[in-house]
């Protein structure tokens, strides 16, 4: 018999180290008690809340002076903290307490299921698969001032004999290898993942990378706002289940700025990419401009599945089992395959390899490009008539340079140095005289001038200015300080309020320009109410 009686602690000091650290941590985790039998099938469980017990975790902490991971080879070899230093915050979900649920519904391989949280490796089934609650084998294959690389291994050998009807891969004996590797001097960390046949004959399965996002969150209260945009590079989703078909007709495709945005989602469900355009997927918290993103392959790993538990579950009581455990955080998983229950497979002996690398971003509030050395984006203001640029570096040694072109003439050069919060800048593009679509080109180069990064769009540019097109009930809004909004227009009432309604300022506009403070970065709504006449504007205030 197997008895797990299993809130995240991490018992560990914040230090700050130039080089790459590994050192051992003990983690203790809470939840309501359960007890299993030897096929890891649910004997019996509580529902009671009194009845919470505690498991302790002997985990790896890898950290260097940007960032620190903590790493759980026994509980399903998963990444349970990314923490990006700069910030103080927390970019993985972690559960306060881990409830049962799902219990003899036909949705999980041993038919029930309990959420922990950060980035784990799931196979050979889908639906979390076969290894989430095992201990992996572990081992530390390079370990200096450079690079650290602990390396999970597991293989499948298990067949459980009352597993639903639908997971029906058998014991495929394949091996799965993970590698997470932190460098010196980088905020960027790598996971590495390799599925090995070891049979001589086809075998067939599924792998996917299951990642709990909530990015921007503070250490210890993980949690995704409303406010979090999916940033990917995805027209069209396809449906899977959700309660009611809310998210679709099952197999049908929609648009894909429909649910990128958790307050977007009327429920749990699921949706699966219809294709993904480039190399790089992540969560944007768009109340403190804190992302975390995912590039690899995506060739390798042409699925991607998205997950939430819906708007209507923000910081709700995990100590009460009726809860489930959930929560307001952003799944998204990378598969071998394009949904779940669609197999992919290995021929004899073969091995299938590829690298996932992630990394925190700061202060911008979309990607035009992303590779593993930098990001960068860019979109016209028309309030303040100049283009804005948003950057960030992931090597505190690099040397760039941004270049912007417009209609390839040069508009801006520009030394772009390590930021730990990112650069975000403007330019003024005062040789341009006509409204109309022109060709936006960002090209990144390192201090041998070799190219690291490129990006063009065609880009809509307005340059007649507001304040002299303006009629009389015209709304002007913008942000050019820290945590500051700038209304003017004829005098009304002013209402400010937050991407999620909350109310922050009201006051009366009775002058041509009212200076407002609200208490953070993030998305404001401000709303002007001139007799009859009412005009809302979205605001990104930093």
């Amino acid at each position: 018999m197997i008895r797990i009686i299993t809130s995240l602690l991490l018992f560990t000091s914040f230090y700050s180290y130039s080089q790459v650290v590994l050192r051992d941590t003990t983690l203790i985790w809470k939840h309501h008690d359960f007890t299993l039998n030897d096929d890891r099938s649910m004997m019996a469980y509580t529902t009671n809340d009194d009845e919470i017990s505690t498991v302790s975790f002997q985990a790896k902490v890898i950290e260097n002076n940007l960032i620190k991971l903590v790493v759980v080879p026994e509980y399903g070899g998963r990444v349970i903290s990314f923490v990006y230093k700069p910030t103080g915050h927390e970019y993985l979900y972690q559960s306060e307490c881990g409830s049962p649920y799902g219990m003899n519904d036909g949705n999980f391989y041993y038919d029930w299921l309990m959420v922990y949280g950060g980035i784990f490796p799931t196979f050979t089934e889908p639906e979390h698969g076969k290894a989430w609650l095992l201990p992996w084998k572990y081992e530390i294959v390079t370990n200096d001032s450079e690079l650290v690389t602990l390396r999970m291994s597991l293989k499948d050998t298990i067949d459980y004999a009352a597993k639903p009807g639908k997971f029906n891969n058998g014991m495929t004996d394949i091996t799965c290898q993970v590698d997470i590797s932190v460098f010196a001097n980088r905020s960027t960390w790598d996971f590495d993942v390799t599925l090995i046949n070891n049979h001589s004959s086809t075998q067939n399965y599924e792998y996917w990378t299951c990642t709990t996002l909530t990015p921007g969150s503070k250490i210890g209260d993980t949690g995704s706002p409303l406010a979090s945009k999916i940033v990917a590079p995805v027209d069209e989703y396809f449906a899977g289940w959700s309660p009611s078909a809310w998210i679709g007709g099952y197999g049908s495709v929609y648009d894909f700025a429909d649910i990128d945005e958790l307050g977007e989602w009327s429920d749990m469900g699921i949706a699966y990419a219809n294709e993904i355009q480039d190399n790089y997927w992540g969560v944007i918290n768009q109340e403190n401009l804190e992302g975390i993103f995912r590039i690899a392959d995506n060739s390798a790993t042409p699925g991607l599945k998205l997950w939430t538990w819906g708007k209507g579950n923000v910081d709700n009581n995990l100590l009460d089992f009726s809860n489930g455990g959930a929560d307001n955080y952003i799944e998204l998983w990378a598969g071998t395959s394009r949904e779940f229950f669609a197999d992919a497979y290995l021929v004899s002996d073969e091995t299938k390899s590829w690298t996932e690398t992630y990394m925190a971003t700061t202060n911008m509030t979309d990607i035009k490009a992303i590779n593993g050395v930098c990001a960068m984006n860019f979109f016209w203001n028309s309030e303040d008539q100049s283009l804005v640029y948003e950057f960030n570096s992931f090597d505190d040694e690099a040397n760039l340079k941004l270049t912007i072109f417009i209609e390839n003439d040069v508009t801006l050069q520009k030394e772009m140095a390590f930021a730990e919060l990112g650069i975000v800048g403007s330019t003024a593009l005062e040789s341009i005289s006509v409204n109309g679509y022109y060709l936006v080109k960002a090209i990144i180069t390192d201090e041998w001038d070799a190219q690291i990064l490129n990006y063009e769009e065609e880009v809509y540019i307005d340059v007649n200015s507001p304040l002299e097109t303006r009629d009389q009930h015209n709304l002007i809004v913008y942000s050019q300080n820290q945590n500051q909004i700038i209304v003017q227009g004829l005098p009304g009432e002013i209402l400010v309020t937050d991407i999620q309604g909350r109310i922050i300022k009201q006051l009366d506009h009775v002058k041509e320009t009212s200076v407002i403070t609200v208490p953070q970065s993030g998305i404001y709504i401000v709303t002007m109410k001139q007799g009859t006449n009412v005009q809302s504007k979205k605001l990104l205030v930093r």
